[in-house]
């Protein structure tokens, strides 16, 4: 390939290797976010592998960052995860949410300390509610009180496979008229005094841990902790096989980022391009001039190289300059490939030099 440098010095050769490192740096760290619950933060607090799961099944994965978007997927089929929102749903984004749920989708709703959910859960019509103390349970656990092993599981779709639920400093649920799915050891209780351990007042369980309910043609299941869809926490396996149930139930898997973490900027780049077919029109414009541009200085560089090997090879075959003819004969043994056009243009070059340096002399 001739549009590779074959004469780089080694100091020249290392800062272009330190230049690549540089941009495959710069790109990685624009393509994955450090935001805890985040759909692309492969980190133990983030999401990413529930999104590989959707992936794995075959399912439909829409990262969402704006509400407007729920009015575009068919809500029967479609499931929802809003987990640990850091903003208020305001009055239009509530709206969106709500006839999302009341068309037939199910959202997923799942915290444990926020202040956004509650409102959240009662402007969907939901009877659920988050206590928001954290739950302990110190006979039932995985490595400490606080990691909950929840093993009363009802039978459900949504919970086929699974035999217990692992908490992560999670908290427990007001069931209300909802339905209780998954519920802790008998021997549980709510922190009320925040000391880590069993206070007097502390009531010992069982406590909801996550629940279903109808709201007009779809479902919202709530569940009192976010960690439970965590890279770290989908390692047990009844929290994996409980992200699987809730995943492959439905047809498509929306991710609602609209008001948690930040979306890394080049992955929100990625997803603005795949919903505007203006941006696709113009970057898929951009890249055919680029090609283009790249394919003709490749060309004249060629051209370049093969008139400064011709020219010692004319002066040692004859003592004066070959003229014209004699030069399209040279061209006609040394490179019968190229066409007719081509071999003008050489020419035409090759006179025009050998007229410039006549005239410097």
């Amino acid at each position: 390939m001739d549009w590779i440098p074959t004469n780089r010095t080694y100091p020249e050769l290392l800062a272009i290797g330190l230049g690549a490192v540089a941009v495959i740096t710069v790109v990685v760290a624009a393509s994955i976010s450090g935001a805890a619950y985040g759909t692309f933060t492969p980190s133990w607090e983030g999401t990413s592998e529930l999104r590989g799961e959707a992936e794995s099944a075959d399912r439909e994965a829409i990262v969402l960052t704006d509400t407007e978007r729920y009015e575009e997927v068919p809500e029967e089929g479609t499931v929802a995860f809003v987990l640990s929102p850091e903003e208020p749903y305001e009055d239009t984004d509530r709206d969106r949410l709500s006839a999302f749920v009341e068309g037939g989708g199910t959202l997923v709703v799942a915290d444990a300390y926020g202040p956004h959910t509650n409102p959240l859960l009662a402007d969907l019509g939901a009877s659920t509610r988050i206590d928001g103390d954290p739950l302990r349970d110190e006979r039932s656990y995985f490595r400490s009180p606080a990691l909950v092993v929840a093993p009363d599981v009802s039978a459900h779709p949504y919970l086929i496979g699974v035999e217990e639920l692992t908490l992560n400093h999670g908290s427990a649920l007001d069931a209300g008229d909802s339905t209780v799915l998954v519920s802790s050891s008998e021997f549980a209780y709510l922190d009320r005094t925040r000391t880590g351990e069993l206070s007097d007042g502390d009531e010992m369980g069982p406590y909801p841990v996550v629940t279903v309910e109808q709201v007009g043609e779809g479902e919202v299941v709530t569940v009192s902790d976010p960690s439970v869809f965590i890279n770290a926490m989908l390692e047990r396996d009844g929290n994996r096989a409980f992200a699987n149930g809730l995943v492959s139930t439905h047809d498509r898997v929306i991710f609602d980022t609209s008001h948690s973490g930040e979306i890394p900027p080049l992955t929100a780049a990625v997803l603005v391009l795949r919903e505007s077919a203006a941006m696709q029109a113009i970057l898929g414009g951009g890249l055919i001039l680029g090609i283009g541009a790249i394919y003709r200085w490749s060309e004249l560089r060629r051209i370049g190289d093969r008139l400064r090997r011709l020219k010692p090879t004319v002066e040692r075959s004859t003592p004066d300059a070959p003229t014209e003819r004699e030069m399209r004969s040279i061209l006609d043994d040394r490179y019968p490939e190229w066409d007719a056009d081509r071999r003008d243009r050489v020419v035409t070059a090759v006179m025009s030099r050998r007229g410039e340096d006549d005239n410097n002399e």
